[in-house]
């Protein structure tokens, strides 16, 4: 079965999650006849079959999701596909009694028209499809409105996914949850109180047939990382050689000012929490989301526009990334596994620091027209978001010791341009996997799939010069936003000299820190 397990960590990490979970979602078709070619997806990888309390067959994320009292909006802890359909209770109780009930953080229009189409879908049986294309012609707003991830969330949580933090309340500023030990503790008071690692991660790790491994999206500048940590400690004992692929992620907006306290404080979390995730982790890539002071950023930001100041815009780019270097883990065709992957590219053994680039999207045509020389972190004007972990500016790796590159969304065969043959996506590849080639990594992985990255309805609207099907095209204005239904992408992960200067600059800061 290859299933994986996955762990999320913090309000932040908790807004990629959420986008990464509304693509899979997005992966599923219905309706289709008996005799249709299997999915390129593996939803199993990630998703559990189970049945509800009503004898009802659910579908739901292999995931447990951690995060602080009150911090996840609007979702319920049982949901409407756990809720259980009881009569009304009578109480025995003679004496007078009062109830108190917590107002509930209101759903906002996307949520509330989420919940009216899944009523339309049961009582009409309209197709899925049909319900689709309704709503993403339609602007909720969700710049506006979002403010907790559970804001635009479409999936269905097993009620064992979701976990409360109770020691410590959401952007609570006189008992903030900032500091890497206060993680260490609040997971021994969490474990105390609810045991839930044998209660809940037991139940979904146990029922695995052959579990490849574990993905982890943390924080790692404020208390999720020492928590995650901690219960990563707990998880070695029992899987001591199962792959662990961390991401330790930090908003770039988060970053205290320098000529604040809690700026080294955070320098400080972030520095316990790569010793310790570095440890505890086959691969551990640290994640800063990116910025307008990027040298390339006019480049990438031609076909893609992001808010960079809104969490719901800059984790969607986070989750972009994540979900396509590890789309080999779930594809039928090519399957990698998390192991052999992160084998290959830490193949000294003791390099397990990675960083991450993405093209969103990646700027092809219709007709196959690609500037294959602007893929290249090294190249002026490239278009790769660098997400990679810094300091004092960008870095330049002058060595790569092992690379991961997945192009996806790119047709059998494109659009022929007058009088010319049509180019295939075997051509176009082929030209980018010999572009990375001239890396002279030490190790090198190189996957391709015509499966496009999903753009649901949940996902912000920042494309630029796009058709619906993702392609770039100059003549779509900048003020008119179509319905893009998907996108071709590219991710490339590294192993490489970039991380021993991330390092370098981290030490230099820890030896000037004055306590």
């Amino acid at each position: 079965m290859h299933e994986i397990l996955t762990l999320q960590f913090g309000h932040f990490a908790n807004f990629v999650g959420t986008h990464f979970w509304n693509s899979q979602e997005a992966y599923f078709t219905f309706n289709e006849c008996l005799n249709a070619p299997k999915p390129e997806i593996i939803h199993d990888t990630l998703f559990r079959a189970g049945v509800n309390q009503r004898g009802i067959e659910t579908y739901t994320p292999r995931l447990l999701v951690y995060d602080l009292k009150g911090g996840f909006g609007s979702l319920k802890k049982i949901n409407r596909l756990y809720e259980e359909t009881t009569g009304e209770f009578e109480s025995t109780w003679e004496w007078r009694s009062e109830t108190h009930v917590q107002t509930p953080y209101p759903k906002n229009e996307y949520l509330q028209n989420l919940e009216k189409e899944e009523e339309e879908l049961i009582s009409t049986e309209v197709t899925e499809n049909v319900m689709e294309i309704e709503t993403e012609v339609k602007d909720f707003k969700l710049d506006e409105t979002v403010q907790y991830w559970s804001d635009f969330n479409r999936i269905y949580y097993h009620p064992k996914s979701i976990n409360t933090v109770m020691q410590y309340q959401f952007e609570d500023e006189f008992m903030p949850f900032d500091i890497f030990s206060y993680g260490k503790n609040a997971f021994l008071a969490h474990e105390r109180d609810l045991d839930s690692f044998d209660e809940n991660f037991r139940f979904f790790a146990e029922e695995c047939d052959a579990i490849q491994g574990f993905q982890v999206f943390t924080s790692i500048i404020d208390g999720f990382g020492g928590f995650a940590c901690s219960f990563l400690e707990r998880l070695r004992d029992e899987y001591p050689k199962t792959a662990i692929e961390s991401f330790g992620i930090v908003e770039n907006r988060s970053w205290a000012s320098k000529e604040q306290n809690t700026y080294y404080k955070q320098i400080l979390n972030l520095s316990l929490n790569i010793t310790q995730l570095t440890e505890l982790s086959s691969l551990f890539n640290p994640i800063n989301t990116p910025t307008a002071n990027q040298s390339n950023f006019n480049a990438w930001s031609s076909f893609f526009h992001p808010n960079l100041n809104l969490p719901y815009h800059t984790s969607s780019i986070v989750a972009a990334v994540i979900e396509t270097a590890t789309l080999p883990f779930r594809s039928r065709h090519n399957f990698t596994s998390m192991f052999d992957l992160i084998t290959q590219l830490n193949w000294r053994g003791n390099t397990k620091l990675g960083s991450l680039g993405l093209a969103l999207p990646f700027p092809i045509s219709s007709f196959g027209e690609v500037d294959v020389n602007k893929l290249l972190c090294t190249e002026n004007n490239n278009v790769i978001q660098d997400l990679s972990m810094t300091l004092n500016g960008e870095q330049n790796a002058s060595t790569i010791l092992g690379q991961s590159v997945v192009v996806r969304g790119l047709p059998d065969q494109f659009e022929p341009l007058t009088g010319q043959s049509p180019k295939s996506a075997s051509q176009i590849t082929a030209e980018i996997f010999k572009r990375y080639e001239s890396l002279n990594s030490g190790r090198s992985s190189f996957f391709s799939t015509n499966v496009t990255y999903p753009i649901p309805n949940s996902f912000p609207r920042i494309f630029r010069h796009l058709n619906s099907d993702g392609y770039v095209d100059m003549s779509v204005p900048n003020d008119k936003h179509l319905s893009i239904h998907s996108v071709p992408t590219l991710s490339h992960l590294t192993i490489s000299t970039k991380s021993h200067s991330f390092l370098h600059q981290l030490v230099n800061m820890l030896r000037n820190l004055k306590f």
